[in-house]
């Protein structure tokens, strides 16, 4: 364990305590057999139906809709997790208003967000591609939402609740998206199915919000802090701008094999990614777990220092194991998963597995800064590694197509690695401001 958890009264049902970290980690790991395999389970039935050209269609519609609802999020999810982690999930009154004022905030951001997907529509080409776009665009807002009722339960440390919503969306967008595929077979079922799932939970975690934690209601839970919402979205400000360089960073990649390799590469390519996306979500459920005992021991630097040291070897231990097993088995996997019309996707699949191990580890550091309060470092570390990732993809995607775009990031998560440890030893920001 970290460090001890404090025994904190739980506001949305009296009685009850914060989980600890080693019970978190449990509920969480828990769900995440469910979740993996139902999302392998979506792109293993639509890969091999759409086949490469349409599945890299399916990616590029997905990429960019979740970049355009990132770039609508503003932060709020992870600043909600922290302010009331850091005493505001103790009393209910001052959780519902951080929780009201976020989720106002989040509704004021859609209308951009829609804005840009209208503009995404209209420059697609006219039919199934249009209407992906249009359809998984309104998937990604109701999904933002989801991602916003998570980041509460993990300000209350109740990954059990947040591991029941994120199954239920799981399991609910799976059986939606291939039971819509079945029936239609094209990608504008398939996204039309995907939608329907996503609306599904959110309604499911809008309930949570409602009944369970009692945070909508009147007029607490309604209610629209202006001061707070300015705070939020100063303190917000360099956690999201992080978080969309580092997302850019990562996503940037299918978007320069669309436009200079064409779709078929980009399905082959984007293959070999799903695979190595969906493993990344051991270190989440770490830093799930972690985060919030890591934000209260800011202020103790022997304490927190053991705490970072202790999760970083994790991390980094479970990395070279997941990658290795990754690696030799990249041929058999993508096999087994996409059949014979994807091999192209082997050589990537091995490149990007050499890159899980240092992956791992920047799932905690980029945390590690977060908690500490250096949140504008975030940004300084993440913009010159887009640059250098544009750049690396740019150079080597019209020679080798998929494996060259799979090396780019190898490379880029190296340097990100010795940026973020370079961030962390430079030392600790003032203490921030709490609300």
């Amino acid at each position: 364990m970290l460090v001890s958890c404090s025994a904190m009264s739980f506001a949305a049902t009296p009685g009850s305590e914060a989980k600890s970290p080693v019970a978190n980690i449990l509920y969480r790991a828990g769900s995440l057999v469910i979740e993996k395999v139902s999302r392998i389970a979506l792109v293993v039935g639509a890969a091999p139906v759409l086949g490469e050209a349409a599945f890299g269609g399916y990616q590029f519609s997905l990429t960019l809709t979740g970049l355009f609802a990132l770039c609508a999020e503003l932060g709020l999810s992870l600043w909600t997790t922290r302010a009331l982690a850091r005493g505001g999930a103790g009393e209910r009154d001052r959780a519902s208003v951080i929780v009201g004022t976020g989720l106002r905030l989040r509704a004021i951001t859609a209308a951009p967000f829609l804005l840009a997907v209208g503009l995404a529509c209209y420059f697609s080409a006219p039919g199934q591609a249009r209407e992906a776009m249009a359809l998984l665009g309104a998937a990604a807002l109701a999904n933002a939402f989801v991602d916003y009722f998570g980041a509460v339960f993990r300000g209350y440390e109740r990954l059990n609740d947040e591991a029941t919503l994120n199954v239920l969306r799981a399991l609910l967008v799976t059986g939606a998206g291939l039971g819509a595929l079945a029936l239609g077979r094209s990608l504008t079922a398939l996204a039309a199915g995907l939608l329907a799932g996503t609306v599904a939970s959110a309604a499911c975690g809008l309930w949570f919000l409602g009944a369970r934690y009692r945070l909508l209601r009147w007029p607490q839970g309604w209610a629209f802090d202006s001061a707070l919402a300015r705070a939020a979205v100063a303190e917000a400000a360099p956690i999201w701008l992080g978080t969309l360089v580092g997302l850019v960073y990562f996503k940037v990649d299918v978007l320069i094999v669309r436009a200079l390799a064409g779709n078929a590469v980009l399905g082959a390519y984007s293959a070999a990614y799903k695979v190595f996306e969906a493993v990344l979500a051991f270190p989440t459920v770490v830093m799930a777990a972690a985060f919030a005992p890591l934000v209260r021991a800011h202020a103790d630097p022997r304490r927190r220092s053991r705490g970072e040291i202790l999760v970083g070897a994790l991390l980094l231990g479970l990395g070279a194991l997941i990658g290795g097993v990754l690696y030799f088995g990249a041929g058999r996997l993508v096999a087994l998963m996409f059949g014979p019309g994807f091999d192209r996707a082997v050589p990537s699949l091995q490149i990007l597995a050499a890159a899980v191990p240092v992956t791992f580890l920047n799932t905690g550091l980029i945390p590690f800064l977060i908690a500490r309060g250096l949140e504008w470092r975030t940004v300084v570390v993440s913009a010159p590694l887009l640059v250098m990732n544009v750049g690396l993809n740019l150079a080597l995607i019209p020679r080798w197509g998929g494996p060259g775009a799979a090396f780019a990031t190898l490379v880029s998560e190296v340097a990100r690695a010795i940026l973020c440890l370079a961030a962390l030893r430079l030392g600790q920001a003032p203490r921030a401001v709490e609300h």
